[in-house]
C-alpha cells in the first residue's frame, strides 16, 4: 500500500511535516459526527417521514411550531456562530487586519455605505425613490442568498478534507477539487431552483427574483452534480481497492449533508430554511470550540467567558438593537418592513461569509494550523 496524501482544506499547502501527535478529532470521537452532519440527517428523516399534514402510522404531523421552535434555537447557535467569526477575525490583532483588508475593511464598509443609502432613499419624498430603495435592497437579499450556498459549500469541503487529513484518507489533488466541484454544483442546482418564484418576502420586504433562464441552468447544474456523485462514488471505490480505505462515517457526513439538505430532488420540505441554518452554524462552532479551547490553554473560565460574551453580542446583534431601531422609526407602520432587522441581518450574514474565507487558511495562520492538526489534551 502506497503512503496516502494528505487531504487539504482550502488553503492548506503541507510545508511542514504532520506532527507526531496528530489531531483525530475536534471535540470528540463520537461527538464530532453528530456535530458536523450527523444530527441534521436524522432530522432530515425524521421532517421526511412525519411533516405530512396527513397521519403517518397514526402519529400526526408534530412539526407545525418548527420555526418558533428554530428561532428561539438561533439564540444558542445561529447568532454565536456569526458573532464568533468576528472575535476571531478582529481579535487577532492589526497583522491580521490589515493582512485581509478588502474583508475585514472594505467589505463592511462598503456593505454600511449601500445599506445606509437604501434608507436614505426610503425616507425621501422624491417620486420613485421608495421604489429604487426597495429595489436596492432586493438586490441586497439576492447577494445574501447567492453567497450563503457559497459559503455553505466551502465549509462542507473544510470538513470533509479536515477529517481526510486526521484519518490518512489517501486523496489526489484531483479527487479533492473532484468533490469541491460536485459541493459547488449541488450549491448552483439549488440557488437556481430556489429564485424559480418570481418574488420573495423578507422581514416584510417583498423583492422580484432575477428573470433568468433558471430552467436550463438548473438543469445543467443537476447533471453536473450527479455527475461528479457519480465519479466521487468511483474515486471511493477506487482507493478501497488500491489501499483498502473506506471514508469513515464522520469523515463523510458533512458531504453527505450537504447534499441531502440542498439538492432539491431531496428537499420535499418547507423547512429547509428553517433548519439548515441551524446545523450549519453547530458544523461552524465544532471548529470554534477547537480552537478557543487551545487559545484558552483548556482555561474553564476563559472558554465560558467566550460563550456568554457570544451569546450576549449575538442576541444584541440580530434582535435587540435592530427590533428597538425598527420600534424607534416605526418603520412596520410607516415602510411597511422592518428594515433595520433586514439590514442588520444582510451585513452580518454577507460579511461573516467573506471573513470566514480568511479565518480558516492555515498556511497563513500557525494558531489555527496548530489548533486543528495537533493533537492537544
Amino acid at each position: 500500500m502506497s503512503t496516502p496524501n494528505f487531504a487539504s482544506p482550502p488553503g492548506i499547502v503541507h510545508d511542514n511535516p504532520v506532527p507526531a501527535r496528530r489531531a483525530t478529532y475536534l471535540v470528540g470521537p463520537h461527538a464530532d459526527f453528530w456535530l458536523l452532519g450527523g444530527a441534521s440527517l436524522v432530522a432530515w428523516t425524521l421532517l421526511s417521514l412525519f411533516s405530512d399534514h396527513r397521519d403517518y402510522y397514526g402519529i400526526k404531523n408534530h412539526f407545525g411550531e418548527l420555526a418558533v421552535t428554530m428561532a428561539s434555537l438561533s439564540v444558542f447557535v445561529n447568532y454565536p456562530h456569526f458573532l464568533a467569526s468576528y472575535k476571531l477575525a478582529y481579535g487577532r490583532g492589526w497583522g491580521f487586519i490589515r493582512r485581509h483588508w478588502f474583508q475585514t475593511l472594505m467589505v463592511p464598509c462598503l456593505l454600511i455605505d449601500y445599506l445606509v443609502y437604501a434608507f436614505y432613499l426610503i425616507q425621501l419624498d422624491a417620486p420613485g425613490s421608495q421604489e429604487q430603495s426597495r429595489w436596492l435592497l432586493g438586490l441586497s437579499l439576492q447577494l445574501m442568498y447567492f453567497s450563503v450556498g457559497w459559503h455553505y459549500t466551502k465549509q462542507a469541503f473544510g470538513c470533509t478534507m479536515v477529517y481526510a487529513a486526521y484519518q490518512r484518507y489517501p486523496l489526489s489533488r484531483w479527487q479533492r477539487e473532484l468533490v469541491r466541484w460536485c459541493l459547488l454544483s449541488v450549491w448552483w442546482y439549488s440557488f437556481t431552483y430556489g429564485v424559480l418564484q418570481p418574488t420573495g418576502v423578507f422581514f416584510g420586504l417583498t423583492y422580484n427574483n432575477p428573470h433568468l433562464p433558471y430552467g436550463s441552468i438548473e438543469t445543467a447544474a443537476y447533471l453536473c452534480a450527479a455527475l461528479t456523485c457519480a465519479v466521487i462514488y468511483g474515486v471511493v471505490w477506487r482507493n478501497w481497492r488500491r489501499h483498502g480505505h473506506l471514508p469513515s462515517a464522520t469523515l463523510a457526513v458533512p458531504f453527505v449533508a450537504m447534499l441531502i439538505w440542498f439538492a432539491p430532488c431531496f428537499r420535499q420540505l418547507d423547512y429547509f430554511f428553517y433548519v439548515v441554518p441551524f446545523f450549519h452554524s453547530l458544523q461552524y462552532l465544532a471548529f470554534v470550540y477547537r480552537l478557543e479551547k487551545v487559545r484558552a490553554g483548556n482555561n474553564g473560565r476563559a472558554l465560558g467567558s467566550v460563550v456568554v460574551g457570544l451569546l450576549v453580542t449575538g442576541w444584541l446583534a440580530f434582535e435587540f438593537i435592530p427590533g428597538n431601531l425598527d420600534k424607534t422609526f416605526d418603520n412596520e407602520r410607516t415602510l411597511g418592513m422592518s428594515y433595520f432587522l433586514l439590514a442588520f441581518n444582510v451585513f452580518i450574514n454577507v460579511h461573516h461569509y467573506f471573513l470566514d474565507n480568511v479565518l480558516w487558511r492555515m498556511r497563513d495562520d500557525a494558531v489555527v494550523r496548530e489548533a486543528l492538526l495537533q493533537h492537544h489534551d
